[in-house]
Order: C-alpha cells, then sequence, then structure tokens
C-alpha cells in the first residue's frame, strides 16, 4: 500500500504541474521552413493520401504563402496566412482575410490543400476548428486523423462557415490534417477557404514520463528495502 501510494502521488504532483500548449495554424505559421515545428504545409492527389510539401514560400502585401513548383495555376493550391493586424483582401469578389487568420485553396485538379499537425508527444489534444468561405465557389472541408476522417462539411458560399470542436489523445507523432477540396461544384474557381484551428494540450513530454516512473520505481524499492530491514531487526 504505501509503495502504490508513493507511486501515484509522484504522478500526480508531475502531473500537475504539467505546461499547456497550444499550437495555432497562422499564429505559428512561417514561410523559414516546411515542415515549420509541428506545422507541414502540403498537398494531396486524394483525401487521406501521401502529403507532397509545398517548396515555394512567399510573402507579398503581408500574406505569407506556401505554394508547390509541382503543380501550380492561378496560384493553387496554396496555404496562406494574414499575419497582420488588419484584414485584407486576397482575392476580387472575395471577403476580406481576417487579422491573424489563415485561409487555403485546393488545386486545379482535385488537389486538397492541406495544414498537417504532428503530435510532439503522447497526450489529450483539445481540437478546434472554424472554416469560413471567402470566395463563391464551394468548397468541401475535411480533419483526419492519422489519415482517417473524423470531420467533414461542405462550405457552400461565401460568407458559409463550419466548426468543429473535440478532444483526442493522441500519440506521438500521430497526424491530423486540416484539408480543403474543390466541393460539389467540381470545380477550383473561386474557393479560398479560412480556418481558424488550433490543438491545445497538458502533455508530459515523453522524457518527463520515463522520469517520473524511474524515480517512482526507486521510491518503492526505496520503501521495501527498508521494510525488509525493519522486519529483520525485530
Amino acid at each position: 500500500m504505501h509503495r502504490l501510494l508513493i507511486f501515484v502521488a509522484v504522478i500526480v504532483g508531475c502531473t500537475g504541474a504539467a505546461q499547456a500548449a497550444t499550437y495555432d495554424i497562422s499564429t505559428d505559421f512561417s514561410t523559414a521552413s516546411n515542415p515549420n515545428g509541428v506545422w507541414t504545409y502540403g498537398y494531396s492527389t486524394t483525401l487521406g493520401g501521401i502529403l507532397i510539401p509545398y517548396d515555394q514560400p512567399s510573402t507579398s502585401g503581408g500574406i505569407q504563402f506556401w505554394q508547390s513548383s509541382i503543380v501550380q495555376v492561378s496560384g493553387t493550391p496554396v496555404d496562406f496566412n494574414n499575419q497582420t493586424n488588419g484584414a485584407i483582401i486576397t482575392c476580387g469578389g472575395c471577403d476580406a482575410l481576417p487579422a491573424h487568420t489563415a485561409a487555403f485553396h485546393p488545386g486545379p485538379n482535385g488537389e486538397f490543400s492541406v495544414y498537417r499537425f504532428i503530435a510532439p508527444s503522447a497526450g489529450i489534444y483539445m481540437l478546434d476548428a472554424t472554416f469560413g468561405g471567402l470566395d463563391h465557389g464551394g468548397t468541401d472541408v475535411h480533419i483526419l486523423d492519422n489519415g482517417a476522417e473524423i470531420y467533414s462539411a461542405n462550405i457552400t458560399t461565401q460568407g458559409d462557415s463550419s466548426s468543429h470542436s473535440e478532444t483526442r489523445t493522441l500519440l506521438f507523432g500521430e497526424t491530423i490534417d486540416f484539408a480543403v477540396g474543390r466541393g460539389i461544384d467540381g470545380t477550383f474557381y473561386y474557393d479560398s477557404t479560412s480556418i481558424n484551428g488550433s490543438l491545445t494540450t497538458n502533455a508530459i513530454p515523453e522524457p518527463e514520463i520515463y522520469a517520473l516512473l524511474m524515480a517512482g520505481l526507486g521510491l518503492t524499492g526505496f520503501v521495501a528495502r527498508r521494510r525488509k530491514k525493519a522486519l529483520a531487526d525485530a
């Protein structure tokens, strides 16, 4: 009983000290590298298919872009982000992209544009996402966990929106994809779609978990030796 109490006390005590971490698509957006920390920007030819990272970063008028040198028609497929403190109109007839908000656009041949999150540690994550139509073309939006769809919706027109929130337990290296496709009209025209997406966790980094386990086992052994000595001296 004493060994169990000590072990539980060590684990619970350190769990309470764990710090929350929030990974946000727009806040974390960077054109410095791809992958960028936990985020990868790219496209896939099928929903849940192999992700092909974008290789062309750029910035114009306060908007950050990731595009492909392999597939590109009218600048699409693309992931982009408004890094400024004001709304910016990104295309003729589009609604303005709000400050500190990301967006994406599917490609000409059915390519899905994707933001991929790769879990940096095992833990429980709160996932939040809101998709919005910036233009009038209509798109289909998706969230996938390791390639398996967990949410989908149709953004039918400009100003339309769809939101999703849930708690998920992720393993180290597990992927969450936010994807946009051409929609039910089957064309990639006028398909700019905003996304506010984040994952928040209180996960304890795996090295710390192992350290806690070792510490708990060490204390358990110490108590056992003390008890054995006390019995021998009695």
